[in-house]
Parts: C-alpha cells; sequence; structure tokens
C-alpha cells in the first residue's frame, strides 16, 4: 500500500524523497529557531511581563499606602484640631479662675480696706467721745464750782469728773 502511494506520487512528479529531506530540513530549522530565536524572545518577553506585573502591583501597593498615609495623617490632624481646641478651652478656663482669683482677691482686699477704714473711724470716735466726755465733765465740774461759788479742792474736782464720766459712760 505504501509503495502504491510512492508510485503514484511519483507519476505525479513528485519526488518523495525531496519531500523527506525538505521536511526533515524544516524540522532541523524548525528546532534550531525554536532553540536559538523563539525560547530567548519568549523568555525575554515572560521576564518583561514579570516585571510589568510587579511594577503593576509596586504601584498598587504605593497607592494603598498613600490612601493609609492620607487616612493617617487625617487622623492627625483630627487629633490635633481636638488637642488644640482641648489647649485653648483650658486656657480659657485658667484664665477664668485667674479672673475670678484676681476678683477675689480685690475683693478681700476691698474689704480689707473698709474693715480698717471702719475701725479707724470707730477708734476717732471713740477718741472724740472720750475727748468730749472729758470736756464735758470738766465742764460740769466747772459749772458745779460756779454753782456752788466756791472752790473746789482737787481731789473733789476728780470725784466729781469721774463721777460725771460714769454716768455719760452708762447714758450712752
Amino acid at each position: 500500500m505504501f509503495d502504491s502511494i510512492l508510485n503514484t506520487f511519483s507519476h505525479m512528479g513528485v519526488d518523495w524523497r525531496l519531500i523527506i529531506m525538505n521536511a526533515v530540513n524544516f524540522g532541523i530549522v524548525a528546532v534550531v529557531l525554536y532553540q536559538f530565536f523563539f525560547k530567548p524572545i519568549q523568555k525575554a518577553m515572560d521576564e518583561r511581563t514579570a516585571k510589568i506585573e510587579d511594577g503593576l502591583r509596586y504601584a498598587e501597593e504605593m497607592k494603598k499606602k498613600l490612601a493609609e498615609a492620607e487616612q493617617k495623617q487625617a487622623e492627625m490632624l483630627r487629633e490635633a484640631r481636638a488637642s488644640a481646641q482641648e489647649i485653648v478651652e483650658q486656657a480659657r478656663a485658667a484664665a477664668k479662675a485667674l479672673q475670678d482669683r484676681e476678683a477675689q482677691e480685690t475683693a478681700a482686699k476691698v474689704e480689707q480696706m473698709l474693715a480698717r477704714g471702719r475701725e479707724a473711724i470707730e477708734l476717732e470716735r471713740r477718741k472724740t467721745f472720750d475727748e468730749l466726755r472729758a470736756e464735758v465733765a470738766r465742764l460740769v465740774v466747772l459749772t458745779t464750782s460756779r454753782v456752788l461759788a466756791r472752790d473746789l479742792a482737787e481731789g473733789e474736782k476728780a470725784s466729781l469728773n469721774k463721777r460725771a464720766a460714769e454716768e455719760l459712760a452708762r447714758n450712752n
């Protein structure tokens, strides 16, 4: 059967040895091209694809890290604003406390000054009253001595002054 096919090809002008040699040459060229050209090109393309994929993964990781960094920055900014607000509130509270304390100290000083003024007025009133009492007692003794038209002894004058002062003290 194989012989009949070869005979048929020979009658058509086809040389089967030439076809086999061309097939072997094609096989050798295909193996050489595959081995020396296609494999290195395929390897280079695989390496290039791997680099591109690595670059894309790296870019994706950097996008995630950038988003995380922006999120952290926003959180830090919120915390800083909250901290600043807290510091402002503390400063206001401290200022109010200082103002209240100063007002209390001022009020205490004013109260002390008023108390000292009252004491000074009371001392002056007592001094004036004592002077007035002494003057009234002197006038009573003088009037009494004139009424009695006689000179009183110093002991009698002192005794009358004392009684007049005691009488005035009881009435006040």
